[in-house]
């Protein structure tokens, strides 16, 4: 693709405050897009990556993470990493070389350790000079199913916990003194999302795989990990298996979790029952990506339709109120606010 056709028009977001959705498209189509929603002035302004920049974002978008004015977009199945001006959007560096990509976790001002799908490691990267500087072993050649797979990163001291969905029930444990493997949780059956409350404890929702799943099918479960001693402390099991999951959230002081069991539901973190009634309904939507404005705490929740048409953004109040209707690019999957 020649580049120097396209015309580039940087986008100004100074002193705007919004929440960049990050929009995953179709796996091969490598029509992934970003979009930003103005939370002052209400506006959607869509595909912006490609606008400013000239270019397509690429296949399969995936996450999104803002530190010191620099925004980096992972691109999963492109394996690449944009280092972009969060004000501007215009593209600085592209880290290249990655497997596949799916969240970015700084650990300190110049480097950054990055998840993988497939790639049965954690990369070790140098954001500054946008190169793989090592990596951390997950699994090996030997291993079924490509386990171990890692997604979120998150971290509690000088420890950070990614989980492993692909195929798999383990949450990982790396010792950022000296960037290795120190320990692995046991938990349900495929892990899919991961977070920490006031307390420094880890939440995750596993999904419970599929029917014919080679792994093994479950009801799908909501857990609590103790990172004081990294055991599994509350199971919460949802009441089918076909329940439909997603993304979880905690609130903005850390003492509620939001969570997608067909519809949107919010939980006090002492609690040991799931709540019988929703404070969002889900009926004839797919909810997917959902994330809390650390700002004033609303709610975002994206509907991705058929997963094939444009999707939808919620803008929810802390209590499930509606507020805003967004209309966003195709499959939004992951929230990140500016």
């Amino acid at each position: 693709m020649d580049d120097s056709v396209i015309e580039i028009s940087p986008i100004d977001l100074y002193g705007s405050r919004g929440v960049f959705i990050v929009n995953e498209g179709n796996y091969l189509y490598g029509n992934s897009s970003l979009s930003y929603y103005d939370c002052d002035s209400k506006e959607v302004y869509n595909d912006i990556f490609s606008v400013a920049n000239g270019i397509p974002l690429g296949d399969v978008a995936y996450s999104m993470t803002i530190r010191n004015g620099k925004a980096c977009i992972v691109v999963n199945n492109s394996g690449c990493i944009y280092v972009i001006d969060s004000n501007n959007l215009l593209v600085q560096k592209t880290v290249t070389g990655l497997t596949s990509p799916r969240h970015i976790l700084f650990i300190d001002e110049d480097r950054a350790l990055v998840s993988d799908l497939y790639g049965r490691s954690i990369s070790i990267v140098n954001m500054n000079l946008g190169a793989i500087e090592g990596t951390i072993k997950t699994g090996g050649n030997t291993l079924p199913f490509y386990q171990h797979s890692t997604e979120n990163l998150v971290r509690v001291g000088s420890k950070v916990y990614t989980n492993c969905w692909s195929y798999d029930n383990k949450i990982l444990m790396v010792d950022l003194n000296n960037l290795s493997l120190a320990d692995s949780i046991t938990v349900g059956i495929q892990p899919f999302w991961m977070v920490i409350d006031k307390n420094e404890n880890i939440w995750v929702v596993n999904d419970g795989g599929f029917a014919g799943n080679p792994f093994g099918h479950e009801n799908p479960s909501l857990m609590r990990i103790n990172t004081s001693n990294n055991t599994v402390e509350l199971r919460l099991d949802f009441p089918s298996e076909n329940d439909k999951t997603g993304q979880i959230a905690m609130n903005q002081t850390g003492d509620s979790i939001l969570f997608i069991r067909n519809h949107l539901y919010k939980m006090d973190i002492a609690s040991s029952e799931l709540p019988s009634e929703p404070i969002f309904s889900g009926d004839g939507k797919n909810f997917r990506a959902l994330s809390v404005d650390p700002a004033n705490g609303d709610i975002y929740i994206s509907d991705a339709i058929d997963f094939m048409s444009e999707g939808i953004v919620y803008q929810l109040s802390s209590t499930g109120t509606p507020i805003d209707t967004i209309s966003a690019g195709i499959t939004p999957t992951f929230f990140c606010f500016n």
